[in-house]
């Protein structure tokens, strides 16, 4: 580097104008931000929200059978079921199944060892707004599981 370039870059600020050449540069860009809870993202397919389970398409019954492989494998032992003998005698069914999502990490590895296929009855919802007051809304019981958290209206 020749000595004037260096005695230039000594007195003028160059790293300040280049970041403010690239701020004025981005100044009249559109905005990517959103005016969150006024506008919701848009969630890819993929995405894991909070576990939820499922009941059958075709006549409504539950689909869980009582294996309790999700609540064995879970790593924070979040989930809690106590099964039962279905009144048909045949199989069981689960009396309570419980998801503490405060404990919760949203890993998805309850849903791989499911045994119905080819739906199963325990997946990952796109249900993402968990905030509340109160630590009681953070357990759910089996029947919120099936409806899913109620949408919460912000209004200012």
């Amino acid at each position: 580097m020749s000595r004037a370039l260096r005695i230039i870059k000594r007195f003028i600020p160059y790293e300040m104008i280049q970041g403010m050449m690239i701020t004025l540069k981005n100044q009249w860009r559109p905005h990517i931000t959103l005016e969150y809870p006024k506008e919701t993202p848009e969630l890819h397919p993929r995405f894991r929200g909070v576990p939820r389970l499922r009941r059958d398409p075709d006549n409504g019954e539950e689909l869980c059978v009582g294996c309790l492989l999700c609540e064995q494998i879970c790593p924070d032992n979040c989930i809690s079921l106590v099964v039962d003998k279905r009144p048909s005698g045949k199989g069981k069914y689960p009396k309570s199944f419980i998801i503490d999502y405060e404990r919760c990490c949203f890993c998805g590895l309850c849903v791989d060892p499911c045994p119905t296929k080819p739906i199963t009855a325990i997946y990952m919802s796109h249900d993402y707004e968990l905030s509340d007051y109160s630590r009681v809304e953070f357990i759910t019981g089996k029947e919120r599981l099936y409806e899913g958290h109620p949408l919460k209206k912000y209004e200012k």
